[in-house]
């Protein structure tokens, strides 16, 4: 879902408080501090944005995203809202972080003697130093309107197989196993480039490490050029997320890509369908945005036309439409209006047959008949 973010920035800069690079930055990984960084650049320009354009700019799992805003969370920086279901409608930025600042006692002179309170009333204790994440709720606190779900009971995740560096006699073995020829042809047929030592390896790790077979392979591949990822170091990142979800069959990877993937679920909302996608339906989307390369806009505005024209076989019909343009070559929403309104110019002018010398009522030979030998013939009988 859209989630909208707020935040002051300035537009054109993106500023980064000295309290983040020196306390926080230092104990954040690689991908919670992506996060954070995309977080202040957008909060620059406003908008909205959703957690799959986080993880497609980085290579990242959608999972990855969110364990990052809520380690964020964790430390103060931002505040999460959500909606009624439990998913992230809203992203508020925490301003106002100051460096720690540690209140240093005076120093006492080692000859004389320290001086004790007259007073039978205690001193009061000196003020502890306010933590950054502390600091910045003091001066923006931020209170969720719907609190946040409690967190389940997951069942604890597979280790995931460490890559191994793989020789080059790991990488001739590999392709001399049955099937991986044909697989690497598949590959590079989806991702449009010629698959090298580095792409192999990750083919590879995929295939032994991770047991993928070569099925499961090719419907990754399928799925990722499906959000016009042609990489195979993203297919390696979503690889590793299956693995840790227990997706291990076709079966499962393809009840899963069309329950979560937004791109599935919006064309089959866009035709009218509420089911999860069949196998053969899957086949026809991910053929739209795969093997076609046709944006999402474009086969959303196949999709319209479509149910507009028909209640029946609805993706045979959007077939025909993008199988259509796709020979006509063309590949954005305002190519289509063009090719649309040129075809409407050309009907329109093309001249009508006219029904009185034309027409197929009037296109047979006309017979001379002679009235009046036939006169005759009615009176002598």
């Amino acid at each position: 879902m859209s989630i909208r973010l707020t935040g002051d920035g300035m537009m054109g800069s993106t500023s980064v408080s000295n309290v983040f690079i020196d306390y926080y930055m230092k104990k954040a990984n690689d991908a919670q501090i992506k996060v954070y960084l995309y977080l202040l650049r957008n909060a620059s320009c406003g908008g909205s944005f959703e957690i799959g354009d986080i993880a497609d700019e980085f290579n990242h799992t959608e999972k990855d995203v969110i364990r990052s805003l809520k380690y964020w969370e964790k430390e103060g920086l931002i505040s999460l809202l959500y909606d009624a279901s439990g998913e992230i409608c809203n992203i508020e930025l925490i301003s106002g972080a100051k460096a720690p600042s540690v209140p240093m006692a005076p120093a006492v002179p080692m000859t004389q003697p320290v001086p004790v309170p007259a007073s039978p009333i205690a001193p009061m204790a000196p003020a502890m130093p306010m933590t950054p994440a502390a600091q910045m709720a003091s001066v923006a606190p931020i209170l969720s309107i719907v609190p946040a779900p409690a967190e389940k009971n997951e069942p604890a995740k597979p280790a995931v197989p460490e890559k191994p560096s793989y020789s080059a006699d790991d990488l001739k073995a590999f392709k001399e196993e049955e099937g991986i020829e044909e697989l690497v042809c598949i590959a590079e047929s989806y991702l449009v480039k010629t698959i090298g030592m580095t792409d192999l390896k990750s083919l590879l790790y995929i295939h032994r490490e991770l047991n993928f077979s070569c099925e499961m392979i090719d419907l990754l591949l399928q799925y990722c050029v499906s959000k016009n990822k042609k990489s195979i170091g993203y297919a390696e990142t979503v690889a590793v997320s299956w693995y840790e979800q227990g997706i291990t069959t076709p079966a499962q990877a393809k009840t899963g890509i069309s329950r979560y993937d937004k791109n599935i679920f919006d064309v089959m909302t866009a035709l009218g369908k509420s089911n999860t996608p069949t196998i053969k339906e899957t086949e026809f989307i991910n053929r739209w945005y795969g093997t076609y390369g046709f944006s999402k806009e474009v086969i959303l505005a196949a999709c319209e036309r479509t149910v507009m024209k028909t209640d029946s076989d609805r993706f045979a019909y959007t077939e025909g439409i993008l199988s259509k343009w796709r020979n006509q070559g063309i590949t954005t929403p305002q190519q289509v209006e063009e090719a649309e309104n040129e075809f409407r110019k050309k009907k329109s002018a093309a001249p009508r047959q006219d029904a009185g010398t034309d027409s197929k009522y009037n296109s047979f030979s006309k017979t001379k008949y002679d009235f009046a030998a036939l006169q005759k013939f009615i009176n002598d009988n």
